[in-house]
Protein backbone atom coordinates (compact mmCIF):
# COMPACT_ATOMS: atom_id res chain seq x y z
CA UNK A 1 0.00 0.00 0.00
CA UNK A 2 1.39 3.65 -0.72
CA UNK A 3 0.96 6.47 1.71
CA UNK A 4 -1.94 9.21 0.33
CA UNK A 5 0.39 12.30 -1.32
CA UNK A 6 0.32 15.23 0.81
CA UNK A 7 -1.57 18.03 0.21
CA UNK A 8 -0.07 21.62 0.41
CA UNK A 9 -2.29 23.95 2.87
CA UNK A 10 0.37 26.48 2.27
CA UNK A 11 -2.97 29.76 2.14
CA UNK A 12 -2.11 32.51 0.32
CA UNK A 13 -1.34 35.38 2.50
CA UNK A 14 -4.31 37.40 1.46
CA UNK A 15 -6.62 34.23 1.13
CA UNK A 16 -9.77 34.27 3.19
CA UNK A 17 -10.11 31.19 4.90
CA UNK A 18 -12.36 28.77 3.76
CA UNK A 19 -15.18 26.85 5.99
CA UNK A 20 -16.80 23.97 5.06
CA UNK A 21 -19.95 23.76 5.16
CA UNK A 22 -22.40 20.09 5.37
CA UNK A 23 -25.45 19.68 3.31
CA UNK A 24 -28.25 17.78 3.35
CA UNK A 25 -27.48 14.08 1.41
CA UNK A 26 -29.27 14.26 -1.97
CA UNK A 27 -29.95 11.12 -4.31
CA UNK A 28 -28.20 8.92 -0.71
CA UNK A 29 -24.98 10.24 -1.01
CA UNK A 30 -23.44 13.15 1.42
CA UNK A 31 -22.16 16.14 0.03
CA UNK A 32 -19.28 18.62 1.27
CA UNK A 33 -19.35 22.34 -0.31
CA UNK A 34 -16.71 24.72 0.71
CA UNK A 35 -17.43 28.23 0.59
CA UNK A 36 -15.46 31.59 1.79
CA UNK A 37 -16.51 32.69 5.51
CA UNK A 38 -18.60 35.91 4.70
CA UNK A 39 -17.28 39.14 4.87
CA UNK A 40 -18.09 41.04 7.85
CA UNK A 41 -20.93 43.18 7.83
CA UNK A 42 -20.23 46.90 7.84
CA UNK A 43 -22.52 48.34 11.03
CA UNK A 44 -22.47 52.66 11.19
CA UNK A 45 -22.22 53.24 15.05
CA UNK A 46 -23.39 57.04 14.27
CA UNK A 47 -20.28 58.36 15.33
CA UNK A 48 -17.28 59.70 13.48
CA UNK A 49 -14.09 60.98 14.03
CA UNK A 50 -11.93 64.17 12.40
CA UNK A 51 -10.40 63.39 9.71
CA UNK A 52 -7.94 65.62 9.49
CA UNK A 53 -7.13 68.85 12.12
CA UNK A 54 -7.94 71.63 10.84
CA UNK A 55 -10.78 74.42 11.34
CA UNK A 56 -14.11 73.94 9.62
CA UNK A 57 -13.86 76.94 6.27
CA UNK A 58 -17.61 75.95 4.51
CA UNK A 59 -20.47 74.51 6.95
CA UNK A 60 -22.34 71.92 5.29
CA UNK A 61 -25.86 73.72 3.86
CA UNK A 62 -28.51 71.93 2.19
CA UNK A 63 -31.25 74.21 3.81
CA UNK A 64 -30.07 77.67 2.63
CA UNK A 65 -26.98 79.03 0.36
CA UNK A 66 -23.77 79.42 1.33
CA UNK A 67 -20.95 81.66 -0.40
CA UNK A 68 -18.15 80.01 -2.22
CA UNK A 69 -15.45 82.58 -2.57
CA UNK A 70 -13.80 81.10 -5.24
CA UNK A 71 -16.49 80.55 -7.59
CA UNK A 72 -18.02 84.33 -6.23
CA UNK A 73 -21.50 82.99 -5.93
CA UNK A 74 -24.00 81.23 -3.47
CA UNK A 75 -25.01 77.84 -3.24
CA UNK A 76 -25.22 74.94 -1.41
CA UNK A 77 -22.79 72.82 0.07
CA UNK A 78 -23.15 68.72 0.56
CA UNK A 79 -20.23 68.41 2.76
CA UNK A 80 -17.90 70.07 5.37
CA UNK A 81 -14.87 71.97 3.71
CA UNK A 82 -12.52 71.22 6.12
CA UNK A 83 -8.95 73.79 6.10
CA UNK A 84 -5.97 71.72 6.31
CA UNK A 85 -2.20 72.15 4.92
CA UNK A 86 -0.92 69.94 1.77
CA UNK A 87 0.34 66.47 2.98
CA UNK A 88 -1.98 66.80 6.06
CA UNK A 89 -2.11 63.23 6.19
CA UNK A 90 -6.00 62.09 6.26
CA UNK A 91 -7.76 59.66 8.22
CA UNK A 92 -10.75 57.10 8.48
CA UNK A 93 -13.73 58.69 10.04
CA UNK A 94 -15.08 55.60 10.58
CA UNK A 95 -14.41 51.71 9.63
CA UNK A 96 -15.52 50.94 6.04
CA UNK A 97 -14.49 49.85 2.84
CA UNK A 98 -13.49 51.93 -0.65
CA UNK A 99 -16.17 51.28 -3.08
CA UNK A 100 -14.74 54.24 -5.75
CA UNK A 101 -11.85 56.50 -6.24
CA UNK A 102 -12.14 58.81 -8.76
CA UNK A 103 -10.58 62.07 -9.94
CA UNK A 104 -12.93 64.82 -10.09
CA UNK A 105 -13.04 67.89 -11.57
CA UNK A 106 -14.25 69.88 -8.21
CA UNK A 107 -12.67 67.71 -5.49
CA UNK A 108 -9.61 66.64 -7.13
CA UNK A 109 -8.82 62.98 -6.24
CA UNK A 110 -11.90 61.75 -4.44
CA UNK A 111 -12.42 58.72 -2.27
CA UNK A 112 -15.77 57.11 -1.40
CA UNK A 113 -16.01 54.65 1.40
CA UNK A 114 -19.02 52.51 2.41
CA UNK A 115 -19.16 52.53 6.18
CA UNK A 116 -22.52 50.38 6.76
CA UNK A 117 -26.35 51.25 7.54
CA UNK A 118 -26.49 52.88 4.23
CA UNK A 119 -24.04 55.36 4.72
CA UNK A 120 -21.06 56.42 2.99
CA UNK A 121 -18.27 58.74 3.36
CA UNK A 122 -16.46 60.78 0.63
CA UNK A 123 -13.01 62.40 0.96
CA UNK A 124 -11.87 64.82 -1.60
CA UNK A 125 -8.35 67.01 -2.30
CA UNK A 126 -6.04 63.96 -1.40
CA UNK A 127 -2.73 63.04 -3.28
CA UNK A 128 -0.81 59.80 -2.24
CA UNK A 129 -3.30 57.42 -1.68
CA UNK A 130 -2.61 53.96 0.77
CA UNK A 131 -5.40 51.81 -0.46
CA UNK A 132 -7.28 50.81 -3.75
CA UNK A 133 -10.70 50.11 -4.33
CA UNK A 134 -12.20 47.36 -2.38
CA UNK A 135 -9.63 47.80 0.21
CA UNK A 136 -11.08 47.58 4.22
CA UNK A 137 -10.17 50.20 6.73
CA UNK A 138 -10.51 50.76 10.40
CA UNK A 139 -11.57 54.27 11.66
CA UNK A 140 -7.87 56.25 11.84
CA UNK A 141 -6.21 54.34 8.95
CA UNK A 142 -4.20 57.10 6.53
CA UNK A 143 -6.22 56.96 3.42
CA UNK A 144 -4.01 59.27 1.58
CA UNK A 145 -2.92 63.22 1.99
CA UNK A 146 -4.08 66.38 1.38
CA UNK A 147 -3.56 67.81 -2.06
CA UNK A 148 -3.42 71.77 -3.85
CA UNK A 149 -6.55 72.43 -4.09
CA UNK A 150 -8.33 72.45 -7.13
CA UNK A 151 -9.39 75.48 -8.99
CA UNK A 152 -12.72 75.62 -7.45
CA UNK A 153 -11.82 76.11 -4.09
CA UNK A 154 -8.34 78.18 -5.30
CA UNK A 155 -9.70 80.80 -2.54
CA UNK A 156 -10.40 78.66 0.28
CA UNK A 157 -6.45 77.26 0.41
CA UNK A 158 -5.92 73.79 0.70
CA UNK A 159 -8.51 71.73 2.23
CA UNK A 160 -10.05 68.58 2.52
CA UNK A 161 -13.79 67.56 1.16
CA UNK A 162 -15.71 65.38 3.35
CA UNK A 163 -19.45 64.52 2.96
CA UNK A 164 -21.49 62.36 4.73
CA UNK A 165 -24.41 60.56 3.00
CA UNK A 166 -27.21 58.50 4.34
CA UNK A 167 -29.36 56.72 1.42
CA UNK A 168 -27.44 58.71 -1.01
CA UNK A 169 -28.94 62.04 0.34
CA UNK A 170 -25.80 64.30 1.99
CA UNK A 171 -26.35 64.55 5.98
CA UNK A 172 -25.13 66.82 8.03
CA UNK A 173 -21.53 65.41 9.46
CA UNK A 174 -20.95 67.42 12.13
CA UNK A 175 -23.84 65.47 14.41
CA UNK A 176 -21.74 62.69 14.28
CA UNK A 177 -18.59 64.51 14.88
CA UNK A 178 -17.23 65.07 18.56
CA UNK A 179 -17.09 69.05 19.39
Amino acid sequence: IQPKEELNNDMDAEQEPEEEVKAEPVGGSAVTVTEKAAEPVLQFAGELQWPVEGSVLMNYSMDQSIYFATLDQYKYNPAMIISAKAGDAVTAAAAGDIVEIREDAQTGLTVVMDIGDDHTLTYGQLVNLNFKEGAHLEEGDVIGVVAEPTKYYSVEGTNLYFELKKDGNPVDPTEYLPQ
